[in-house]
């Protein structure tokens, strides 16, 4: 069964958040949880007493005809060439409910001004 929902998490450099948040919402994304985290990744050189880097991580709901654009953004925001950029990752989802309304899938993701703009 495909899914038309999508999970979109990204680590970024905390630096970024601002901006893409702001081209986040431009582009009509839903909305989304930011967390702050910190870890390191594959880069050959670590300092000796390893400090941890610290970053955001961002978790997006979507569907699948918004997925193109929200990576396309946190790529031309996030992205400086250099080492430790972050990562996204883009998960199916079964299932989203909206605890207030009830509403499922595709009708938990997309609301305006609590019309809905698609139906499942």
């Amino acid at each position: 069964m495909a899914s038309f929902m999508k999970k979109i998490e990204c680590i970024i450099r905390a630096e970024k958040l601002k901006d893409l948040t702001s081209a986040l919402i431009k582009i009509g994304a839903g909305g989304m949880t930011v967390s702050e985290v910190r870890g390191f990744g594959v880069q050959n050189q670590r300092p000796d007493n390893f400090l941890f880097v610290h970053k955001n991580k961002i978790e997006i709901y979507a569907i699948d005809s918004q997925v193109k654009a929200i990576i396309s953004t946190i790529l031309m925001y996030c992205s400086t060439g250099n080492p430790g950029d972050g990562k996204i990752v883009v998960l199916p989802m079964d299932d989203c409910i909206r605890i207030s309304s009830g509403k499922r899938k595709n009708r938990a993701i997309l609301l305006t001004r609590g019309k809905e703009k698609c139906a499942d």
